[in-house]
């Protein structure tokens, strides 16, 4: 009983994050991998929105799924990206979800990879910085295709606000590649 509390408690407390010593290469990203500098702001989302914590929810649902197609035998990502939520320091903002690349599962299940975005409210981060993460804070998933991205669960629902609509043009009609369903 006492391990089942424990497992619960790990399971319900908050991600943490950090910002880690490289362990992957550390090859300056190439300026087409980065996310443009005049990508618009922050998206802002209630916590309780339904739609987008479907989205999150789907997306938290095929991970493995997509894992199993990204990742190589030893854990690294042979391509794609992942959007994680990290916990927003000096001061708590709540949560900033921002999209991470070159990353890897650790042994231990837990993660690191570059963050592909200029934090807005993560310290000292930076675009490029290699930043750890545990599993959970994982919330959606991105794979570029010839016809789009496939993934992007929550930039279907960012795409469907008022003014986003152009972002439907960068993403696959579906969600996943029709061989892995």
């Amino acid at each position: 009983m006492l391990r089942t509390l424990a497992i619960l408690l790990l399971l319900s407390s908050p991600a943490v994050a950090q910002k880690v010593e490289p362990i992957i290469d550390t090859v300056p990203i190439p300026a087409e991998d980065l996310v443009p500098d005049d990508v618009p702001g922050l998206e802002f989302f209630p916590a309780g929105d339904v739609t987008m914590n479907a989205a999150i929810a789907e997306a938290q649902r095929t991970l493995p799924l997509f894992l199993s197609h990204v990742l190589d035998p030893i854990g690294v990502a042979r391509g794609g990206s992942i959007k994680v939520s990290f916990q927003t320091f000096p001061t708590d903002q709540g949560d900033e979800i921002i999209w991470v690349t070159d990353f890897r599962r650790l042994p231990d299940g837990s993660f690191t990879g570059r963050l592909n975005n200029q934090p807005f409210h993560l310290g000292d981060w930076q675009r490029g910085d290699i930043v750890s993460f545990p599993a959970s804070a994982i919330q959606d998933c991105s794979l570029p295709a010839p016809n789009g991205l496939f993934g992007n669960y929550t930039n279907r629902v960012i795409a469907a606000q008022p003014g986003n609509g152009h972002i439907f043009n960068s993403l696959a009609t579906r969600v996943l590649p029709p061989e892995w369903e």
